[in-house]
């Protein structure tokens, strides 16, 4: 019997077993890891940025004044001054609500290229996105004067249904 008691941990050694964390023993490592998170606030800066920098002239300083403007024109008299010199210095717009907003200037020469721009993007958009699209050139297809306007509305229109886009 004396073998096998020998062979048998006693009990400081079970409760020491226990205590010991995974990490006991190591020593922490100095400087950056690649499994410790970095800084949110510093990592989020560094990607604006770099955004910044690939979106060439649309992510300048006058452009967010002049993209802000055309939202906060929208309704005036000054609406489509405004978007006229946007698209002139800078191209369409990237997203959908604004492009809708440039719908309303009414002037074909701004809105032909829009309804392109948006056939272009509706694949990657959002359901509600889509929807509120399809609503804009149903609305123009019924109520626009210019039967260009109108004529292209509804073929694009019917292009995303038949897509099933």
């Amino acid at each position: 019997m004396g073998n096998y008691d020998d062979e048998k941990p006693d009990w400081r050694e079970i409760d020491r077993k226990k205590d010991r964390s995974k990490l006991f023993g190591r020593q922490e490592e100095k400087g950056p890891s690649k499994d410790k998170p970095r800084d949110r606030y510093k990592t989020g800066k560094w990607e604006k940025a770099l955004d910044k920098l690939f979106m060439g002239k649309k992510g300048t300083v006058e452009h967010e004044k002049l993209y802000n403007k055309i939202h906060k024109a929208y309704g005036t008299k000054k609406f489509p001054a405004i978007v006229a010199s946007y698209i002139e210095e800078y191209g369409l717009p990237d997203d959908v609500s604004t492009l809708l907003l440039i719908i309303d200037t009414k002037d074909q020469d701004i809105i032909l290229p829009v309804f392109e721009k948006l056939k272009e993007i509706y694949g990657g958009l959002l359901p509600r996105q889509k929807e509120d699209v399809k609503r804009k050139l149903s609305i123009l297809k019924l109520t626009d004067k210019s039967i260009e306007v109108k004529e292209k509305a509804a073929e694009i229109l019917e292009e995303l249904i038949a897509d099933g886009r």
